[in-house]
This record gives structure tokens, sequence and C-alpha cells, in this order.
């Protein structure tokens, strides 16, 4: 009776941190304001904008690469549609997605291409 009594509180203790857990997962993807993008991801990206080499954006239906964030002509235009990507990526390249270097746009293009 005693190990049924401990099993039970130890299976109670679990629910309970993982209630918690899941909680404040949920609570650290808030978004930033008026970019649908949680706020840490967005940051990280955000703090590049000053040494970005590219920017990836919105052109139409699909997503862009510009020399820089002000640019208003793309040096190209992927076959990459905007909606055929998940929501934080629609926001992020809608925002202007800052890409630092030729190998990260490569890497960045063949992450949304696929």
């Amino acid at each position: 009776m005693l190990k049924l009594r401990l099993k039970i509180a130890l299976l109670l203790m679990l629910m309970g941190s993982a209630a918690f857990t899941g909680a404040e997962a949920l609570r650290s993807l808030r978004t930033a304001p008026g970019t649908g993008v949680p706020e840490e991801l967005y940051r990280q990206f955000a703090r590049n904008a000053e040494t970005a080499v590219f920017f990836l954006r919105q052109e139409g239906d699909y997503v862009a690469v510009y020399p820089a964030r002000r640019d208003r002509e793309a040096l190209r235009v992927t076959g990459i549609e905007l909606r055929g990507l998940r929501k934080v990526d629609q926001a992020m390249i809608r925002e202007g997605l800052p890409v630092r270097s030729m190998q990260e746009l490569l890497q960045l293009l063949e992450d949304l291409g696929s």
C-alpha cells in the first residue's frame, strides 16, 4: 500500500511539473508587437539588420532577395511562395529578414524552399 501511495505522489508531481513547464513554454512564445513573430526569434534576427548584406522580403506572393533593407528593387525574386511557408516565416519575411552573408542566404533559401 505504501508503494502505491508513493507511486501516486510521484505521478502527481510529474504531472504538475509537466503542466508548469508547458505553461512556461507557451508564455515564452509571446509575439513581437505587430509582427506575429515570437519576440525572442525576432530579436535574434533584428540585431543583424545593421550588418546585413541582404534582406529577404516579400515581393508580391514570393520571397525576394534585396541588397539592403530600404532598396526598392529586388536582386532576385525566388520561386518560393510566401503562402507555402510557416506563419512565423511569413511574418519574418514581411518584416524583412536580415542576412549576413552569401552562405547564410543560400542556407535560408534552401530551408525556405524545402
